[in-house]
C-alpha cells in the first residue's frame, strides 16, 4: 500500500472569489520528508483551488475539491509482512481513535436506521405509568434488554428489523460469492465485513461494486477512495466512553503534554470496552498476508470478549 504521509501542515486564509464571495479556506499538506515540505504542498494545494475559483467548483473537470482530501492523521504504527512489504498502517483519526488503514484485506461498513422515537419508547421497556409510579420491568432490565446496540444485540422496532434484513443481506452476499472468505462483526451501529480473497484495490470499480452491493456507507466508500486504504475503527468512540473529543484539544502534535496526558486517559478508559462483536466466518481460508491484518484487527476490536461495544 502506498505510505502514510508522516509529516502535516495546515494552512487557513480567507479569499474573495471574483463571484465577490468569500471562503475562510482550511488546506492540508503532506509530505514523506519534512514539515516544511508539507507546508510546501499545502500552500500548492491553496493555489490550485483559488485558481479553480473556489472549491465550488472541485467537483469537476478534473479539479481538487479540498474536502474530499485525505485528512491529517498522525501516524500511530506501519504494519509490514515478513518480506518487509508495508501491508497496513495505524493512524489517529480527528476525534482521537485509533485506524486501520490497509489494501490487503476489503473492509466494508453498514450503517443502521437510527432508531424512531417511539422504538425508543418501546425499548425502554416500560409505560408511562410505570415510570412515574412504579412497577413494571423497567428496573428489572438487564444491560443488554436496556442497551441491545451496545452488545451488539437486535433492537426493537424499525432498527431491528433493518438488523435482520442487513443480516439476510450478508447470507445472500456470501451465497453469492462462495469465492470469498467474509468474516461478519457487530458494531455498536451496524456491521463490518472483513472480506479476503477479493483482490479488489480500495479505490477500483471492483471494491465500490461488493461494497455496493452489501449497501455500504456512501461516505465511507468516499473515504476508501480518497485515501485509496480500506479503513476500519480499532478503538473507542470517545463520546462513548465519557471521554473528551480529540480535535478539542487543539492540537496534534505527539510530544505535546495536553496529547500524551489525553492519550493515557483514553487507553484507561478504553480498556473495558470492546470495538465489534464477531457474529459468523464464512468462505475460503484467508491467505497468511490477509490472515496478519485479521489478528491485528482483532487484537484490537476484542471481538469475543462480551464487552460492551463503544
Amino acid at each position: 500500500m502506498r505510505p502514510i504521509p508522516r509529516h502535516w501542515a495546515t494552512v487557513r486564509e480567507s479569499v474573495t472569489f471574483p463571484s465577490g464571495q468569500e471562503w475562510a479556506l482550511t488546506i492540508h499538506g503532506a509530505s514523506e520528508l519534512s514539515v516544511e515540505d508539507a507546508q510546501r504542498d499545502a500552500r500548492e494545494r491553496l493555489r490550485r483551488v483559488v485558481e479553480a475559483g473556489g472549491p465550488q467548483r472541485g467537483t469537476g473537470g478534473g479539479v481538487e475539491y479540498y474536502p474530499l482530501r485525505r485528512l491529517p492523521e498522525e501516524l500511530l504504527e506501519e504494519v509490514r509482512s515478513p518480506d518487509g512489504t508495508l501491508i497496513a498502517a495505524i493512524t489517529r483519526n480527528r476525534y482521537g481513535a485509533a485506524v486501520l488503514n490497509t489494501d490487503a484485506v476489503l473492509i466494508s461498513d453498514i450503517d443502521l436506521d437510527e432508531p424512531s422515537a417511539q422504538d425508543v419508547v418501546r425499548g425502554s421497556g416500560a409505560g408511562l405509568l410505570s415510570r412515574l409510579f412504579g412497577g413494571g420491568r423497567g428496573e428489572q432490565l438487564t444491560a443488554q434488554e436496556r442497551e441491545p446496540d451496545a452488545f451488539g444485540l437486535r433492537s426493537p422496532g424499525r432498527r431491528g428489523e433493518h438488523h435482520a434484513r442487513t443480516l439476510a443481506l450478508i447470507e445472500d452476499f456470501t451465497a453469492h460469492h462462495p469465492e470469498l472468505g467474509v468474516r461478519t462483526y457487530r458494531t455498536r451501529n451496524g456491521f463490518r465485513l472483513l472480506i479476503t480473497g477479493s483482490g479488489a484495490a480500495p479505490a477500483s470499480d471492483r471494491a465500490r461494486e461488493l461494497m455496493s452491493s452489501l449497501r455500504s456507507d456512501e461516505l465511507y466508500m468516499t473515504l476508501c477512495r480518497v485515501h485509496d486504504t480500506y479503513r476500519a475503527r480499532l478503538t473507542p468512540k470517545p463520546w462513548r466512553i465519557e471521554m473528551d473529543r480529540f480535535e478539542e484539544l487543539g492540537t496534534r502534535t505527539a510530544a505535546d503534554d495536553v496529547h500524551r496526558a489525553w492519550v493515557k486517559r483514553y487507553r484507561e478508559a478504553s480498556a473495558e470496552v470492546a470495538v465489534c462483536r464477531l457474529l459468523s466466518s464464512t468462505g475460503p481460508a484467508p491467505d497468511p498476508l490477509e490472515q496478519q491484518i485479521i489478528d491485528l484487527h482483532d487484537r484490537a476490536v476484542r471481538p469475543e470478549s462480551g464487552q460492551r461495544l463503544a
